[in-house]
């Protein structure tokens, strides 16, 4: 076997799957021989059948994965020009029935929940790697001694091991290490006045606290809250008031330690993304922060080309630095439930009322542009030079006004709701026989309404033009005659209405993708199946509308969770029509289209930077749409 790792100290290789039950478990290995990780080498390319076992596979033993990153290497080859992998994906798990009860013994086990299920191969190489950190190293790392915590915690692998085995078979690798750093964690906290609201508080320290990590070249690559990972999860966390933790990414630090040339240390991608724990106690005013240090992969994988070296120590010391600006405190490492502790403020410790004060933007940030209504366009909703709006602009009018010149023109109302927390966006739905019948094949469902939005705040509407939807969600069955004439009823009954400068290249629609390997429209995600779809979502109150179509199948429009939902307010308000979420209820499947394509369609002038403030939404928009067909 082709030496893989220069820190390969052992090496086990298992001929016949029966002898993996006899060999010594990764858990039992790296109690004996500090082991770092365990990994499968397996001939040939398996990312199609790891992508099934980490996101179906797994959830059969209790592991849920949480947003998901596939192909990186696609992100670095678009944006460094140049690529050594075949395949690079991070995909985050977790065991949230096992992790819940053990915040409440020593909380810093947040810091690995999620961890990473790596999986990459090099262009130059026939085989491909799969692999994660053995849990004993992960509770070093932590610090966590708590015997049922540790016991409770490992005891997961072996099941998790067993059945990656299982489904990908190979050759099975340990790598060693020979100590971690002297210091292994990053540990604050941050005091704040006790809030009127506080979903309030969260949303305002949340936004200002990503902002300023993006604003640093940072990637908010994940987002898991504990509070909402099971029906019982508040029941089992009653007391805290909020635990949840950040996955973070830095493109630059990641490109050059897992890509950049042949030298490069993709293993390292066992410790991506980093997790950052944050959690208030039940009645407290103090936020709590927790993290890995960076120096935990230099140290324990041998990391000596001064380049990288160079990158660790930076975003060792710049992630303690932007939380020290943001307000935050350094603290020992501890369990900090271990500790008596009190509320009330150190004498000497700043006390800040309002995290979000802060008004840093991330370099690249764009301020959504206000609509500029001038003439009327003759030629509003048509192709123009190749190109054509996703949107009819116009001048502002109440949503009774709006509804009465739907029905006169021959249009349903479907639903009517607000689609941010302050209420001051409203989305109105809307509907007629053509878009009905448009609608009622297979796969189609999604144009069986459109959208108007009126924006209370900036008094404007904007309405989803027809003939950009149509080209891109009916694919070969496009009718452009019939989308037109939809076009010419909504042009008519609002006169007045421009152009969106949100335009895409008009042949472009039905083979539209964001950049190479985001998914195009035909890469629906199954959220649900089953013969009961209808029935589960029956007085939910998150349905927000249900539209029976033709063939059978049902389109419904969900509300998203409170945080999903503000991504509207770092990308754009103007194009916030794409919202009640459209799911498709169809033979037994419920589907969406992928969040990565929709919003990018929705959006079409959306930029990579901007895309990057979001990263966590598409994971998030799956879980809301999951949620909706579990019983309540």
């Amino acid at each position: 076997m082709k030496n893989i790792f220069s820190l390969i100290l052992l090496t086990l290789t298992i001929a016949m799957p029966t002898l993996l039950f006899s060999a010594p478990s990764p858990l039992e290995v790296s109690q004996t021989n500090k082991n770092l990780a365990v990994f499968y080498t397996i001939d040939g390319k398996i990312e199609k059948k790891y992508n099934t076992l980490v996101e179906k596979k797994l959830k059969s033993i209790g592991f849920n994965v949480t947003n998901p990153h596939k192909r990186v290497n696609d992100q670095y080859e678009a944006k460094y020009g140049s690529t050594i992998l075949d395949v690079l994906s991070f995909m985050p798990i977790v065991h949230d029935e096992t992790i819940l009860p053990l915040l409440n013994i020593d909380p810093r086990i947040a810091g690995f929940a999620p961890f990473n299920m790596l999986i990459y191969k090099k262009l130059d190489e026939n085989v491909t790697h799969v692999g994660h950190l053995v849990p004993q190293v992960m509770l070093d790392i932590l610090g966590v001694e708590n015997e049922e915590v540790r016991r409770k915690f490992s005891s997961t692998f072996k099941a998790l091991d067993t059945t990656v085995y299982k489904e990908l078979a190979g050759e099975t690798s340990y790598i060693s290490y020979n100590k971690l750093p002297e210091k292994t964690m990053i540990h604050y906290e941050y005091m704040f006045s006790t809030p009127d609201d506080l979903d309030d508080f969260l949303d305002e320290f949340q936004n200002t606290f990503e902002l300023a990590f993006i604003n640093k070249g940072y990637l908010i690559a994940g987002f898991h809250n504990f509070m909402e990972a099971a029906d019982n999860a508040e029941e089992i966390l009653s007391n805290y008031d909020a635990f949840w933790t950040y996955s973070l990414c830095h493109l630059e630090f990641s490109y050059n330690m897992f890509d950049s040339n042949q030298d490069a240390r993709p293993e390292a991608g066992i410790f991506a993304p980093c997790t950052m724990y944050m959690y208030i106690k039940k009645g407290s005013n103090k936020v709590v922060i927790g993290m890995p240090r960076l120096h935990n992969w230099s140290d324990t994988l041998n990391i000596t080309d001064k380049k990288r070296l160079h990158l660790v120590k930076k975003l060792d010391t710049e992630i303690p630095d932007i939380l020290t600006a943001l307000g935050m405190k350094e603290i020992p490492n501890g369990n900090p439930l271990l500790h008596k502790t009190t509320n009330h403020l150190p004498l000497k410790y700043e006390q800040h009322t309002n995290v979000s004060k802060q008004t840093t933007k991330p370099v690249e940030y764009i301020t959504p542009v206000k609509i500029e209504i001038s003439e009327q366009n003759a030629n509003v909703g048509q192709v123009n030079q190749g190109m054509i709006s996703a949107y009819l602009r116009g001048e502002f009018l109440d949503v009774n006004t709006i509804k009465e010149k739907l029905n006169s023109a021959g249009f349903k109302v479907v639903a009517t709701t607000p689609v941010n927390k302050k209420g001051d966006l409203i989305s109105i739905v809307f509907s007629n026989d053509a878009l009905i019948d448009m609608a009622s094949k297979v796969d189609r469902g999604f144009m069986a309404s459109l959208r108007v939005l009126v924006d209370t705040k900036d008094q404007k509407i904007s309405i989803t033009n027809p003939l950009y939807m149509a080209k891109g969600f009916l694919q070969a069955d496009f009718d452009e005659k019939e989308a037109k004439n939809i076009l010419v009823q909504l042009v008519t009954v609002f006169p007045g209405l421009i152009n969106s400068k949100d335009t895409l290249k008009y042949q472009r629609l039905e083979n539209y993708q964001f950049m190479i390997g985001m998914p195009y429209y035909e890469d629906m995600i199954e959220v649900a199946s089953g013969d009961n779809l209808l029935e589960k979502i029956k007085n939910n109150k998150r349905v927000i509308f249900t539209q029976t179509l033709k063939n059978g199948a049902t389109l419904i429009g969900i509300t998203l969770g409170k945080r999903t939902r503000n991504f509207t307010k770092r990308i754009g308000r103007n194009n916030a029509a794409m919202l009640p979420y459209p799911v498709l209820i169809e033979k037994g499947k419920a589907k969406i289209l992928d969040p990565k394509y929709y919003i990018a369609y929705m959006y079409p002038n959306l930029s990579m930077s901007e895309f990057m403030m979001i990263a966590t939404i598409p994971g998030e928009i799956l879980k809301d749409c999951e949620k909706v067909f579990k019983k309540e």
